[in-house]
C-alpha cells in the first residue's frame, strides 16, 4: 500500500515578497500590502461635526463609532484605537519567524481589517449591498482626542505611553473608517434571518470571514463590522495546517446559527450543514465539561 503523504496546500500569496514601509501613507489606498485595499474618503478635507456618540463608551472593542455631519449629510464614523500586536506575538510564538512585524500589523490591526473587506467589496461591487456601505477612510488629527474626550467623555484610544512625551502636534493621527449611518434596528424574523444568510454567503464567497458574527453586528439587517475580519488572500491560511484553516472559515456559519438561536427566531435556515453545526456544539460541550473538571 502507498504510504499516506499529505499534500500541501499552495500558498495564497508569497510572504516574502511584501516590502514593508517605515510608515503608511495616508493619501493612497490601504494597507500597503498585497491584497484587496481601501481607498481615501473623497471629502476628507471637510469639516466633521461630530453628533453623538453611538457606540458604548465604556466597551473594550477596537473602536469607537460616533454619528457625524460631513458637507451637511450624515454618517457613522468609526474611529479605531491602536493596535496592540503584543497578544497576537504570543499566540504566534515560534512561527511568527515566518513572517514580517509588518505582516501581522497589515493583516491583524483592526483598521486594516476593515480596510481589506471593505477594499474587496468594493472591488466585486457589492458594497452596500451585503453589509453597511463604506465611503473610505480619513484621519484625525492627535489635537481630536482632547474634544472627543470633552464631548463625549471618549478617552481610551491605546495610544502608546511613549507617544504622550511628544508634542500633541508630532503624535499618530487617529484613523477612521466613514460609513452609511443605519438607524434601523435588524427585524428578529424569518424573512431577514434569510437574507442575513443570503448576504453572508456572497461575503464568504469573495474571501471574506467576517468572525465576529452577533446580533450586535448587525443594523436593519446589514452587517456592519469587519474589525475583526480575514480576508483572503492572509497569512494565516499559509502558516496553518489545512484543518485549522477550514475550522477559521467555518467560525462565522456556526456564530450565525448561534445568534439566531438566541434571536429565538423558527427558521430551517441554517449557515452550517446540520452535521458539522451539531459536531461543534458537540465539541463545545466537551470543552466546556473538560473546564469543569
Amino acid at each position: 500500500m502507498a504510504p499516506n503523504t499529505r499534500r500541501r496546500r499552495k500558498p495564497s500569496f508569497d510572504l516574502s515578497a511584501e516590502k514593508p514601509r517605515s510608515a503608511p501613507k495616508y493619501n493612497a489606498p490601504l494597507p500597503w500590502c498585497q491584497g484587496p485595499k481601501l481607498s481615501c474618503f473623497p471629502n476628507r478635507k471637510a469639516a466633521i461635526q461630530f453628533t453623538r456618540l453611538i457606540s458604548d463608551p465604556e466597551s473594550e472593542g477596537p473602536a469607537h463609532v460616533f454619528e457625524v455631519e460631513i458637507a451637511s449629510r450624515s454618517y457613522a464614523l468609526k474611529v479605531f484605537k491602536y493596535y496592540d500586536d503584543e497578544v497576537d506575538l504570543v499566540g504566534l510564538g515560534n512561527r511568527m519567524s515566518r513572517i514580517s512585524l509588518d505582516i501581522l500589523h497589515a493583516h491583524s490591526d483592526p483598521f486594516y481589517n476593515e480596510c481589506r473587506a471593505y477594499g474587496r467589496l468594493v472591488e466585486m461591487k457589492i458594497n452596500g449591498k451585503v453589509a453597511a456601505r463604506c465611503h473610505g477612510y480619513i484621519t484625525l488629527p492627535a489635537e481630536m482626542e482632547g474634544e472627543l474626550w470633552r464631548n463625549f467623555q471618549v478617552g481610551d484610544w491605546r495610544r502608546p505611553d511613549e507617544e504622550y512625551e511628544q508634542p500633541v502636534a508630532k503624535r499618530q493621527v487617529l484613523r477612521a473608517i466613514v460609513k452609511d449611518l443605519i438607524q434601523m434596528e435588524t427585524q428578529s424574523n424569518e424573512k431577514e434571518i434569510k437574507r442575513m444568510l443570503t448576504d453572508l454567503k456572497r461575503i464568504r464567497r469573495q474571501g471574506i470571514f467576517p468572525m465576529d458574527i452577533f446580533a450586535r453586528n448587525y443594523k436593519g439587517g446589514l452587517l456592519v463590522d469587519f474589525s475583526s475580519a480575514i480576508t483572503e488572500p492572509h497569512f494565516l491560511f499559509n502558516i496553518m495546517p489545512d484543518w485549522r484553516v477550514e475550522a477559521f472559515k467555518n467560525q462565522d456559519c456556526y456564530q450565525f446559527d448561534e445568534m439566531v438561536n438566541k434571536l429565538g427566531v423558527t427558521t430551517w435556515w441554517r449557515a452550517a450543514p446540520n452535521r458539522k453545526y451539531l459536531a461543534h456544539l458537540r465539541k463545545r460541550k466537551n470543552d466546556d465539561d473538560s473546564d469543569e473538571s
